[in-house]
């Protein structure tokens, strides 16, 4: 599926991941970038991981904790 976030887009993909990961997405100067989902989360874990790559998406510089409390 494609997404687009800060006028800019990716590619959604439900994959398998490492079983630590629950999510990963690339920077937002990649080409051909994704945002890549663990097919191993559900229901409101996998909500929580969706907003916290859709955060890194949208802004590239805030730091993993800010990313994290505010998926939360």
């Amino acid at each position: 599926m494609r997404i687009k976030i800060g006028n800019k887009y990716w590619d959604l993909v439900f994959t398998e991941l490492d079983e630590n990961t629950g999510g990963e997405c690339d920077s937002p100067d990649t080409h051909g970038k994704e945002i890549r989902i663990s097919t191993d989360v559900k229901n409101q874990d996998e909500l929580e991981i969706l907003l916290h790559e859709f955060l890194h998406a949208a802004d590239w510089s805030k730091d993993e904790e800010w990313v994290e409390e505010i998926a939360y």
